[in-house]
């Protein structure tokens, strides 16, 4: 197995960093998916209740996120490489960039005693007297997750929605979900092809919502489905999610410049996506929750 990236971009070193803050915050381990299309990082957290959080990297563009990107995976059957890691030790790994300029990150698998990433960057540090240009080296331990162990991690590519509707920024609804998650413990999201996006919470008291007008909203196109075709009948759907989930989500973003997305499978499931700079994104997927 070999595992080889590099990253001389100082937008695309800062957003990784943002993307390895904003998981360790949620969950304290991360799985590193290794493919030779793309890198995906996603957190082991509640899979079993449907919750999922990830982020994906396409690693084939030559002047994309990654400069440079090698991989060998088990073997040619299944040419990926999963492994395990403290998300805060990848965390503080990178945290020296979080206020010094550095000339490249270089992520790299290796085995010493035992199987670690190897985070590599060189700076340069200017002073009166001389120009430094030291090299900061990290060895993370990882655990090379085994194949028969790789359906534990599998995601739910496949969910078919029903609306997508444009986001207002992150930082309207951090705000407004700071003082919804005091209010209830649930939040419904409504989603209208009239370009209407609704966040309601409701209680014996009291029902408050909160309305974003003029938001592109469109058929979320079903898998399969011809282009041209008319994926849904719905002209609304909504999802009552956890409103805590969602607050703990926009709480911990801290990224550059993202289009935020919202998928809705009416009833059922709230995708939010985040499309970052260089085809990366970040997906996350949260259940309905006593919806009656």
């Amino acid at each position: 197995m070999k595992f080889r990236a590099v990253l001389n971009d100082s937008i695309n070193i800062k957003e990784l960093l943002n993307v390895i803050s904003t998981f360790s915050r949620i969950q304290k381990n991360l799985i590193i998916n290794v493919q030779p299309s793309k890198l995906i990082l996603q957190i082991e957290s509640e899979a079993y209740d449907g919750q999922y959080l990830w982020c994906e990297i396409d690693t084939t563009l030559r002047d994309g996120f990654f400069s440079e990107y090698l991989m060998d995976g088990i073997d040619s059957e299944h040419n990926q490489i999963y492994m395990t890691c403290l998300a805060t030790s990848f965390l503080r790994a990178l945290s020296f960039v979080r206020n010094n300029t550095v000339e490249y990150v270089k992520l790299k698998l290796i085995k010493t005693h035992m199987p670690c990433l190897a985070v590599e960057m060189s700076a340069t540090i200017s002073s009166e007297q001389d120009v430094i240009t030291p090299k900061i080296q990290h060895a993370i331990p990882v655990t090379v997750v085994p194949r028969t162990e790789w359906n534990q991690y599998e995601m739910p590519l496949e969910i078919e929605y029903d609306l997508s509707i444009a986001m207002p920024s992150i930082k309207s609804l951090r705000g407004l979900l700071d003082k919804k998650k005091n209010l209830a413990p649930t939040v419904t999201l409504y989603a209208t092809l009239n370009d209407e996006l609704s966040l309601v919470v409701e209680t014996e008291v009291v029902t408050v919502a909160s309305h974003y007008r003029n938001l592109k909203c469109t058929p979320a196109r079903r898998l399969g489905a011809d282009q041209d075709a008319n994926p849904t009948h719905l002209s609304e759907a909504c999802c009552r999610v956890d409103t805590k989930k969602l607050a703990a989500l926009f709480e911990t973003l801290n990224f550059y410049d993202v289009i935020m997305t919202a998928s809705i499978r009416h009833e059922q499931a709230l995708n939010i996506r985040f499309d970052m700079r260089e085809n990366a994104f970040v997906n996350f997927i949260l259940p309905a929750t006593n919806f009656e």
